[in-house]
């Protein structure tokens, strides 16, 4: 439990890694761990904050655990059209090579996106077309050393429910393919948290850590909402959770280094629950 420390997804902090106070920010703080997505280099031309950031990271031994996928509409893996399937499959691949390059040891995927369907047939389909998607990149997946996290989702999106998890992931190597616990997708279910954290027990690879009004999501931090915190970190403790705790929220008024001590604040108080 909390084995890795206090995490965080870059987007939380910043959408691109532009600002270098950020980088100072991060150095000095007690974030141990963080989640990268495709977009966090955009407008970095020459490289250099690229280079920062990797520098910052050896020298302090902080770890970019988890590499988020895109998830628009041409990175859709649970595509029924076959060529925009195969598309899809191909960004996928792409992503490879930043994988390899910071070490990730998760993948976070979207299995689908906003499809805004609650047909049974047509949500099958969909989960047939992602597990097909899914095994068609596991050579990858074990070439690159990496478990791939599927995201629990919100509203009418393929994984908004304990038992989507459970058709996808039936028949997949369980060394390879788990889930991503974001606790502000589970709209009104939001007082089964703990027992679908349990549900999950070993296939819960990694976390989004956030809060929201039990309607929507919202990405407050924790405290702010309805969730019931203790009971969470309870079922966490209770299944020998290992993985990342990784904030994934909205946090980018102020200035660098008061958006991370907020961070730093609310994961003391969050351990503080299990003492």
């Amino acid at each position: 439990m909390f084995n890795y420390g206090l995490g965080t997804s870059l987007s939380s902090l910043c959408n691109t890694l532009l600002e270098r106070d950020l980088l100072k920010a991060l150095r000095n703080s007690k974030v141990q761990t963080f989640e990268l997505n495709a977009h966090m280099f955009d407008y970095d031309y020459d490289g250099a904050i690229r280079k920062e950031f990797k520098a910052m990271l050896a020298e302090t031994g902080k770890k970019v655990i988890s590499f988020h996928v895109p998830f628009s509409g041409i990175d859709d893996l649970s595509n029924p059209d076959e060529t925009t399937r195969t598309w899809a499959v191909s960004r996928f691949r792409a992503h490879g090579p930043v994988i390899r390059e910071f070490g990730c040891k998760f993948i976070v995927l979207h299995p689908s996106p906003e499809i805004r369907t609650n047909v049974k047939a047509e949500r099958d389909e969909r989960i047939d077309c992602l597990k097909k998607s899914l095994r068609e990149v596991e050579g990858e997946l074990r070439e690159l050393n990496v478990q791939l996290a599927l995201e629990f989702l919100p509203r009418l999106c393929i994984g908004n429910k304990l038992a989507d998890m459970d058709q996808i992931l039936e028949g997949m190597n369980p060394e390879i393919f788990g889930v991503c616990f974001d606790v502000n997708h589970i709209m009104n279910q939001y007082p089964l948290i703990p027992e679908i954290t349990r549900k999950l027990g070993k296939r819960l690879f990694t976390t989004h850590i956030s809060d929201y009004n039990g309607i929507d999501e919202c990405h407050w931090l924790p405290g702010m909402g309805v969730i019931d915190w203790q009971r969470f970190v309870e079922a966490l403790r209770d299944i020998d959770y290992r993985g990342p705790f990784n904030y994934e929220i909205k946090i980018q008024e102020g200035n660098c280094e008061r958006r991370v001590r907020t961070l730093e604040e609310n994961f003391a108080r969050i351990r503080g629950l299990l003492k």
